[in-house]
């Protein structure tokens, strides 16, 4: 532990604690010696301004009652580990998000890039050493983005004018209720006053927008779990089938370390493994079985196997 966290981690004692502190405590708290602990407050005193006093007859350390909640340290307000977390944080964002937020947490990086630098750490290194993949994600215009949070947050309808998968355009008025990041894709969870009901957006084919004055509609929370969370992947609505699958042994104890949906059931056949799990519609759920071909065989229910036995002769007919 660097001397910055030590100042850190005993501000937060400080402040957190009514009563003085003893330097054993302290220093079990620190995990250091106590000598190591005298020696923070006393430069904690002299550089930093810090109203740290002794109270003889409680045999403790404390800020002065005065200054405890008014205190703050200049500019070391995370620890060493909470600000590479942060700052592993903000590479996250940038490489998921398609940098949408890069902008606005400019200012932000700056002051993390400076308390790293300030602890031996370069900003740099996290670029150099940790690498973030991110496939199939499609570019969203940042402006549309950050009109989607706005309503999202400030409970306001939308007016959208919406590109499907099949190329068709409608224009709509959503009431949006929960932004997603699914399969590094940007989703919202609205209500559709054309549709009357529930649906799912994706924010990379909206064409058009703009954020109304008119307060969103707001749908009850259970509602919006039982809608989105009870169909396979993106595709919500009440779950009306089981799906069955049997993966070969080649992959099943792979599988069976997976979560394919939250209220699926796996078992063992053998060296087989069969993951049944509820889904409303079969398109997400035909992809991610074929990723698993040839060691993977649908079971249940016969609409399902026929709807992938299609998609397969489909794919060989383009390698005849």
């Amino acid at each position: 532990m660097d001397k910055f966290d030590r100042f850190q981690l005993l501000h937060r004692q400080f402040r957190q604690h009514r009563k003085p502190i003893s330097i054993a405590r302290l220093a079990a708290l620190l995990e250091c010696s106590e000598k190591t602990v005298k020696r923070a407050i006393e430069n904690m005193r002299d550089y930093l301004d810090a109203p740290i006093e002794y109270v003889p007859e409680a045999k403790g350390w404390a800020y002065v009652a005065d200054e405890q909640d008014h205190y703050e340290l200049p500019g070391l307000w995370l620890t060493s580990a909470e600000l590479q977390s942060l700052a592993l944080l903000l590479q996250l964002l940038e490489s998921f998000g398609n940098g949408l937020l890069n902008q606005e947490l400019v200012v932000v990086e700056q002051s993390i890039t400076k308390m790293l630098t300030a602890r031996g750490i370069e900003r740099s290194a996290f670029d150099q050493h940790i690498k973030v993949l991110p496939l199939s994600n499609r570019y969203v215009a940042s402006h549309m983005f950050a009109q989607v949070c706005e309503a999202v947050l400030k409970r306001r309808r939308l007016s959208i004018s919406y590109r499907n998968y099949q190329q068709q355009v409608s224009r709509r008025e959503i009431s949006p209720q929960t932004l997603v990041y699914y399969r590094e894709n940007w989703y919202v969870d609205a209500w559709c006053h054309l549709r009357n009901g529930l649906r799912t957006f994706s924010v990379a084919r909206l064409m058009e927008l703009s954020v109304l004055d008119q307060s969103a509609w707001a749908v009850a929370s259970e509602q919006l779990n039982s809608h989105f969370t009870a169909g396979y992947g993106i595709f919500s609505g009440a779950a009306k089938y089981t799906a069955v699958l049997r993966f070969s042994a080649e992959i099943a104890h792979e599988i069976a370390m997976q979560q394919w949906h939250p209220e699926q059931c796996g078992n063992w056949d053998a060296s087989d493994y069969l993951l049944s799990l509820p889904y409303s519609d079969d398109r997400e759920l035909i992809q991610d079985i074929l990723r698993y071909c040839p060691h993977v065989r649908v079971e249940q229910p016969p609409e399902l196997r026929q709807a992938v036995h299609k998609r397969l002769q489909q794919a060989i007919q383009l390698y005849q």
